[in-house]
């Protein structure tokens, strides 16, 4: 065998040209070459291989610091093992089964991210200059909002971490090694370089080996995108990845953790990017446009308010209405409410044996026009069924089912088809034999010569019948366009020579076989088609057999199908958008396709399960893999079925529409405020720049009904309900659309404040400790309009939310009339020990009734001018048409 073979894994111990160089010795293990390493042969996906120098070491007579460890390399006896020490020394080297993966955060920096955000230390910093300048306590309350919002976010996502941590290691795979001469079941993780492993029908093969005893045939799908079953035998390479179809070998570690032969590939998407979430884009645009305006706008309150007076530049009277306006700017919940939503999505789904490894796809998922599809694993269960035998003719004393069943006795085989014939066939029946051929891929067929029946054979018709084919080929063909895996049973006199059948072979019979359509895969399908979703599937196998399984399914226009073989990148992007099956598709051709579909405006989401998958699956704007597929595509997939069932998907689009329905609900409530306080920001300059007062209405007391009881509590409530409504329009456009004008109508309340304050006698000779009567309308009328928008936003109201919205107005009522003081605002009435400033007069209170009654058809009609605009402009130039 080659030398230095495994100097790619050897490498990250030392580089054998500076240790030459070098008298100096290096840290860190070493490595002794007792016996050639074994070599892995070939490069199924073309990537290549980069071979580095080996270093030697000689082992000291006592190990005294982990740069004196020494590895000794060996091929160990496949009965045998690696010994205990041997294992302890790679664990001690780092010689393990470890990569590097995408993990959840850690609980401290959940904390760090949700407690250290821009507006809450802006707040925070608020709240410390309002008490140095001798501000009320009810002046500070928005930090306690910010407190209990944050601990909220946190505990609801550390909550989802631990969800997405139990399902992670439940999902963790195991391997069957030999060490000391006993067999062993461990973690993945901690199989380490040399390790014999054990591996049977059904196993995944988890690290690179190369077959010390044995033969079996692996199913290298995942890898190649072609499940055609390939044998392996002594010496021959096993790849990462692949699967075990039947047969049993010991085989040898060979490269593991980062340098398995896969990692060339995951490298190329080894961490998956976050979706293009709308709801993230549109937040973070408005956070950031906030926060660009914020500052500048408290500046020019601030010294306009000031009026020339620059000799006293801390005024309590400015940096309270300063500090209204900022903090009447912040959403500051927001942002960490659609977090909130998301992480109880995250738990939600979680119960439901999904694994959400990314929040924002949730909402993504929700959004697509277009679904990708693999064939195995989500529309069909991995499993085939017979579906129908036609006999051409009948062996005397043998029925077919017992011809059937003693092949599958005398092969004592198991693999998708032998179990398919088990299950109609049976196993009872058993024959003497004198000789067998067993099946191989290469082959085609296997063969069982019966001491009193002849030499039968089981198999593809051309490879079994081989001339006389053409008796035949007709109605093989036929079968074939259905979609069916057509079998040969076939007769012959000659007895077995070698591993060849010979004489001329009767067909008997002919068995079609199936792939096995998910009992819920139709249901599935249909949920996306009724809501508006394109299917498509893309296959590494045949394009005639996937459309007729999809065409089963359910799957609309599966008839259009093509076979990518042999198809150039520029014509895989010219059709791409053209078809709804794709054939023979390989690894980088799944991965265009989607490019191909998201350049023309589709949002694409996309199954896998395998290897070949991963770059498509990081192209698309949502991934979702099976568990029961590759490690490999679960590590840069957004989501993780873990029960393998495509039936869950309905489930997380239901999450998706709930999350981004309610966040638009509740994101009217936030803005209205923001936009509000915006209008008025901008009101108050243009005052002051007019030479008029500039001092900023409303003091962060005049916000704690709306902060607490209009947005604080009800927007948890709408944001965790459900609602499966689909999903319209852009979000960003809809919730400035939603806010606006709830906002423009306190602007407009404010304007008529203003202009009616000298006839009204607002704030004429205001007394020391008394409460502004212009702030106190603008608040009054601001808060009653935001309980008018929460209105809007909880219809229809069913009993749940009647009782919150009947709830907190009634609190909102109390607390204007009782604790007038503790809002710092002018009492509507004189109440006796309960108010202790002068009331608003009977003009001022009559303008506050006219304005509070006037807000919500004010709101109805701005809300709808546009709508009414374009359907008259509509009906006009209907009428120009009709004239003409």
């Amino acid at each position: 065998m080659a030398k230095n073979v495994q100097n790619e894994l050897l490498a990250l111990l030392e580089d054998s040209d500076k240790v030459t160089k070098k008298t100096k010795s290096k840290k860190g293990p070493q490595t002794v070459i007792v016996e050639e390493p074994l070599q892995m042969k070939g490069d199924p996906l073309g990537i290549g291989d980069n071979k580095k120098g080996l270093n030697q070491a000689e082992t000291p007579s006592r190990i005294k610091t982990k740069s004196e460890i020494v590895i000794e390399r060996y091929n160990p006896d496949v009965l045998l093992g690696l010994t205990t020490d041997d294992v302890e020394k790679r664990h001690l080297a780092g010689l393990v089964n470890l990569s590097d993966k995408g993990s959840t955060k850690t609980i401290g920096s959940i904390i760090f991210s949700n407690v250290f955000t821009f507006f809450n230390l802006l707040i925070l910093g608020i709240v410390i200059i309002l008490l140095i300048t001798g501000a009320q306590f009810t002046q500070t309350v928005s930090i306690v909002i910010v407190a209990l919002n944050t601990t909220i976010g946190i505990i609801q996502e550390v909550n989802a971490k631990k969800m997405i941590d139990k399902l992670s290691l439940l999902s963790a795979p195991t391997a069957l090694v030999v060490r000391d001469s006993f067999e062993q079941e461990i973690g993945i993780s901690d199989v380490v370089i040399d390790d014999i492993l054990k591996l049977s029908a059904g196993k995944q093969i988890i690290v690179d080996a190369v077959v010390r005893q044995g033969t079996i045939e692996v199913n290298e799908s995942l890898l190649t995108g072609e499940s055609d079953p390939i044998v392996k035998k002594a010496g021959d390479t096993l790849y990462s990845g692949s699967f075990v179809i039947s047969g049993s070998v010991y085989a040898q570690a060979t490269a593991i953790g980062n340098d398995i032969y896969i990692e060339k590939l995951t490298n190329q998407a080894k961490k998956y990017r976050k979706p293009k979430s709308d709801i993230f884009r549109s937040l973070k645009l408005i956070v950031r446009t906030i926060g660009f305006l914020i500052l500048p706008i408290a500046a020019s309150l601030y010294f306009l308010g000031l009026n020339g007076n620059y000799d006293q530049i801390i005024q309590p009277v400015l940096v309270e209405r300063t500090a209204g306006a900022i903090i009447g700017l912040i959403p500051s919940g927001l942002f960490l409410l659609t977090s909130v939503a998301l992480a109880v999505g995250v738990v939600r789904l979680g119960q439901n044996n999904t694994l959400v490894q990314e929040l924002y796809c949730i909402e993504m998922l929700a959004r697509i026009d277009t679904l990708c599809l693999d064939k195995t694993g989500t529309i069909t269960d991995g499993s085939m069924t017979v579906k129908s035998v036609i006999e051409y003719e009948t062996i005397p004393g043998l029925t077919l089912k017992q011809l059937i069943s003693a092949i599958l006795n005398a092969q004592n085989d198991s693999n998708l088809t032998s179990d398919a014939l088990y299950e109609r066939f049976g196993n009872q029946k058993r024959i003497r034999h004198k000789a067998l051929i067993p099946f191989s891929s290469a082959r085609k067929y296997s063969a069982v010569e019966f001491e009193k029946y002849g030499t039968f054979a089981l198999g593809a018709p051309e490879f079994v019948l081989k001339e006389d084919y053409n008796n035949i080929s007709s109605e093989v063909e036929k079968q074939a366009q259905e979609g069916y895996r057509v079998l040969v049973v076939a007769r012959t006199d000659n007895p077995i020579e070698g591993k060849e059948i010979t004489g001329k072979v009767e067909p008997i019979a002919l068995i079609m076989i199936e792939d096995t359509i998910r009992q819920d895969a139709p249901d599935t399908i249909q949920y996306f088609k009724d809501n508006g979703v394109n299917v498509v599937v893309i296959s590494g196998d045949n394009a005639l057999t996937v459309s007729r399984i999809s065409q089963r399914a359910g799957i609309n226009n599966a008839e259009n199908y093509v076979s990518l073989e042999n198809m150039s990148d520029k014509e895989v992007v010219r059709i791409a958008n053209k078809y709804t099956v794709f054939g023979r598709v390989s690894p980088n051709q799944k991965k265009l396709l989607v490019e191909s579909m998201k350049n023309n405006g589709h949002v694409v989401a996309m199954t896998g399960d395998g290897v070949n998958d991963i770059l498509a699956l990081r192209e698309a704007d949502t991934s979702i893999a099976m568990a029961s597929g590759s490690e490999a595509a679960r590590n840069v997939s957004h989501l993780v079925l873990m029960d393998s069932n495509f039936a869950n998907m309905p489930k997380v689009v239901s999450e998706g529409r709930r999350v981004i329905n309610n966040i638009q609900k509740v994101s009217k409530l936030y803005l209205t405020k923001t936009f509000f306080t915006l209008f008025l920001s901008v009101l108050i300059i243009v005052r002051g720049l007019m030479g008029h007062e500039a001092l900023y209405p409303l003091k962060p007391s005049h916000l704690l009904i709306m902060e607490m009881l209009v947005i604080g509590i009800p927007s948890f409530f709408i944001a965790l309900e459900y609602n499966n409504q689909r999903i319209q329009g852009n979000f960003l456009a809809k919730i400035i659309k939603d806010a606006l004008p709830g906002a423009l109508v306190v602007l407009i309340n404010a304007l008529i404040i203003y202009a009616l304050a000298y006839s009204l006698g607002l704030d004429l000779n205001i007394a020391q400790g008394e409460h502004s009567g212009i702030s106190t309308l603008i608040a009054l009328t601001a808060t009653a309009l935001s309980f008018m928008v929460l209105y809007s936003v909880s219809k229809p109201l069913n009993a749940r939310r009647s009782i919150l919205f009947f709830t907190v107005l009634s609190l909102a009522v109390f607390a204007v009339f009782l604790l007038p003081e503790l809002l710092e605002i002018k009492p509507i009435l004189s109440i006796t020990n309960v108010t202790h400033s002068n009331p608003l007069t009977l003009p001022q209170n009559l303008l506050l009734i006219v304005l509070i009654y006037s807000s919500y058809p004010l709101m109805y009609i701005l809300t709808n001018l546009s709508k009414w605009l374009k359907m008259i402009v509509k009906r006009i130039v209907h009428v120009i048409s009709e004239m003409k």
